[in-house]
């Protein structure tokens, strides 16, 4: 704008200069009414619009400096609000942080407290060496008595071969008659453990033959089953298809078992986990069967709930057995 009015004054002086060129005459110097001869100064329109222009450049700037100042303090004002919003940011996160670990160290120090009150209250804890070796008589001592028990149990079954009070079933058998026992023997095995010669495994084996032979009628896929249940168990069986495909494969059959089927019980020590280990192999049903004692939980008494189940008789340690 300051260059518009300059521009303006040229204008102006040169349109003055070309009047007075054109309209006046020339004045007597002493003439009425000449005010320059007289020594007045004539004014300066000039220096006033000059002025006028300067001031006008100021104001301009100035306001230019504010703008500049404005914006600035805008920019200054955005980033103080995007740093105090990280800050807020990063300290609600390392609270988050610290409260989740807190919480997790609760925890932890809840559950230590919980076995600490555990233990504080049970009695105190026996040596575990002194454990090992009570344990490890204990288990001889019982191991020994069910030998002599076996044994008497084995003689007494060769001389009477008797009878089951019920069958020895398995899943596709649905009636049987009894079976006969004959042929049992009894013996026992030791071991030396931590210096000491103890009983490791006492044994009964024995043969049972149904009274009547037994039939089996399966067809499709329970062929395949019973041929391997019966086979992983040395049950001699035959086998006769009752019907074939036009390919001359059997569809149904029937197996009979008319055998002697060995009947083995096997009692074995455990003396690095003190516990007393009962396997079975078809004593008192088709299949094998195990279960796992304390050795306080095995003794003579126990040995003959073992025999009354070869014999087929209601007895506690078919509860016990998993098969």
């Amino acid at each position: 704008m300051a260059d518009e009015l300059r521009n303006l004054q040229n204008q102006a002086g040169r349109a003055a200069g070309t009047g007075a060129r054109d309209d006046t005459k020339p004045v007597p110097a002493d003439a009425p009414g000449n005010v320059s001869a007289q020594g007045a100064p004539a004014p300066d329109i000039l220096a006033g619009l000059d002025a006028f222009s300067r001031r006008i450049d100021e104001e301009q700037k100035a306001h230019e400096r504010a703008e500049a100042e404005r914006h600035r303090m805008e920019e200054e004002e955005t980033r103080r609000k995007v740093e105090a919003e990280r800050v807020r940011q990063a300290q609600a996160e390392a609270q988050r942080k610290a409260g989740a670990e807190n919480q997790g160290e609760g925890r932890r120090f809840a559950a230590l407290e919980m076995l600490r009150k555990q233990a504080a209250g049970r009695p105190a804890s026996e040596d575990t060496a002194s454990r090992r070796a009570a344990a490890k008589a204990l288990i001889h001592k019982n191991l020994l008595s069910a030998m002599h028990y076996l044994a008497e149990f084995a003689k007494e079954l060769n001389g009477v071969l008797p009878t089951t009070e019920s069958p020895y079933r398995f899943i596709h058998l649905q009636q049987a008659s009894p079976m006969a026992l004959s042929s049992a023997f009894a013996d026992y095995r030791l071991r030396k453990v931590d210096g000491d010669e103890v009983c490791d495994e006492v044994f009964l084996t024995y043969q049972a033959r149904y009274a009547q032979p037994a039939t089996v009628d399966v067809a499709g896929a329970d062929m395949e089953y019973c041929r391997r249940y019966l086979a992983s168990s040395r049950v001699p069986f035959e086998f006769s298809a009752s019907k074939k495909n036009d390919f001359g494969q059997a569809v149904s059959g029937r197996f009979t078992l008319s055998g002697a089927i060995p009947c083995e019980i096997h009692i074995r020590a455990d003396y690095d986990a003190p516990a007393v280990l009962i396997e079975l192999l078809n004593v008192g049903s088709i299949g094998a069967g195990r279960c796992r004692l304390a050795p306080e939980a095995f003794n003579e008494r126990f040995a003959d709930e073992i025999a009354k189940h070869a014999l087929g008789s209601q007895n506690e340690f078919a509860k016990l057995l998993t098969r």
